[in-house]
């Protein structure tokens, strides 16, 4: 789908970087993804992705494949890394519907970062940016068979909308009748 509005980068307000100390003890960088400067690292990531963890097809499986997600991804949404030690090891992004009002997440942690808090963090930080960002609501999609993530999304708030093959879910961000003003 193309807007024919700006560029989304150019909408979304200034991401605050945050650190914190993982279950392991490492100390984690989660900051704005920069597509010019952390586009190969955020490859290198995803190439290394083990066949397991992906979910729904993805990330894709071949380096065109993840170049094409990533350049997407970053043209049409904002997204923000976790690294340990500079080393790219999560990711998270959000793409706006055209209307401007929800936003699709995606959110994958690379297998050997995994059960640290990584995900869980980056969650609650992206979650309080689009309610500051003046979202009605994230929605996202997970294999029904992903019980860790789905145990993770509805602790975080996220209800799920659609059992089907795999599950929908969505966590409003707003009250109803609450008005939210953007910040562009």
């Amino acid at each position: 789908m193309v807007h024919s509005k700006t560029p989304a980068q150019k909408r979304f307000p200034k991401f605050h970087t945050v650190h914190f100390m993982d279950r392991k003890g490492d100390v984690v960088t989660i900051r704005e993804y920069d597509h010019r400067k952390d586009r190969e690292s955020l490859v290198e990531m995803y190439e290394s992705f083990s066949p397991a963890n992906r979910c729904l097809g993805l990330p894709p499986s071949t380096r065109i494949g993840i170049e094409k997600w990533i350049d997407y991804l970053a043209e049409e949404g904002f997204g923000v890394v976790a690294e340990i030690g500079g080393r790219m090891v999560a990711h998270c992004s959000i793409v706006p519907t055209e209307d401007w009002r929800d936003v699709d997440l995606s959110i994958f942690v690379h297998q050997n970062y995994q059960d640290r808090g990584i995900g869980q963090k980056m969650l609650k930080e992206m979650i309080e940016y689009c309610r500051n960002a003046g979202f009605h609501g994230i929605m996202l999609v997970t294999e029904r068979t992903n019980k860790r993530a789905i145990h993770v999304y509805r602790k975080m708030g996220f209800h799920i909308v659609n059992p089907e093959f795999e599950y929908d879910l969505y966590l409003p961000l707003k009250e109803r009748g609450e008005t939210i003003v953007h910040q562009n």
